[in-house]
């Protein structure tokens, strides 16, 4: 599992990328790969699980896939970008539903930048953030079409497949390279596939795309 960032590298969140972001948190999609920069101690340390963000309540679990550089690069081609990824790793992520209150409390009249931006603070605040194995490019033609499933101890979820993102590695790379340098291990997480408001007796999260799968406790 990979978990934490070292200065070289970095991790992101993109949002308004799969029907999720808009059952989640009303976002529909973006008309460009927007998202938030994930600090490392948002990610679950190896081997343990993630963090509920409310013992005794319940909170939003989701998951999808994110993107792995390979090969990093400044102003990556958009016809190049697919050498540039390493991989996928399926991705699995809690948070506070509060967080959801606090969007609809806001007043502001600039809806993009305004309920993004409560997004990005109340992500980095609440959330816990874990990835599973990288799957090779190479062997992602049974995982793109097939539809993802969270399934918990106290429920499930049907989504999305892969192939739903509006944005892939030809937009996201080329689009984050204008403005800063990728490096080798840069993770893009590419937003939810799938969603589910869980309690907070659940105790374990497992993503399932095909034959791929992810789980993660939660304590």
């Amino acid at each position: 599992m990979r978990t934490m960032r070292t200065p070289a590298t970095q991790s992101w969140a993109l949002l308004g990328t799969a029907a999720a972001s808009e059952q989640v948190w009303g976002l529909r999609q973006i008309e460009f790969p927007c998202g938030y920069n994930i600090p490392a101690g948002a990610f679950a340390a190896p081997d343990h699980p993630l963090e509920k963000p409310r013992p005794d309540g319940s909170y939003w679990a989701m998951g999808g896939f994110a993107l792995e550089v390979g090969r990093g690069g400044k102003r990556i081609p958009r016809d190049t970008a697919e050498q540039h990824v390493a991989g996928y790793r399926p991705w699995i992520c809690v948070f506070h539903d509060a967080l959801l209150d606090e969007l609809a409390a806001r007043t502001h009249t600039i809806e993009m930048w305004d309920r993004g931006v409560s997004i990005f603070y109340g992500l980095w605040r609440e959330a816990t953030h874990s990835l599973g194995e990288l799957i090779p490019a190479t062997a992602l033609a049974d995982v793109r079409t097939a539809e993802t499933r969270l399934v918990t101890d106290a429920g499930e979820a049907q989504g999305e497949a892969m192939e739903a993102y509006a944005y892939g590695a030809e937009a996201v790379l080329p689009f984050m390279s204008d403005f800063m340098t990728l490096s080798s291990g840069d993770i893009y997480v590419l937003g939810p596939l799938v969603a589910l408001q869980v309690p907070g007796t659940t105790s374990q999260l497992t993503l399932y795309s095909g034959e791929i799968s992810h789980t993660s406790a939660v304590a």
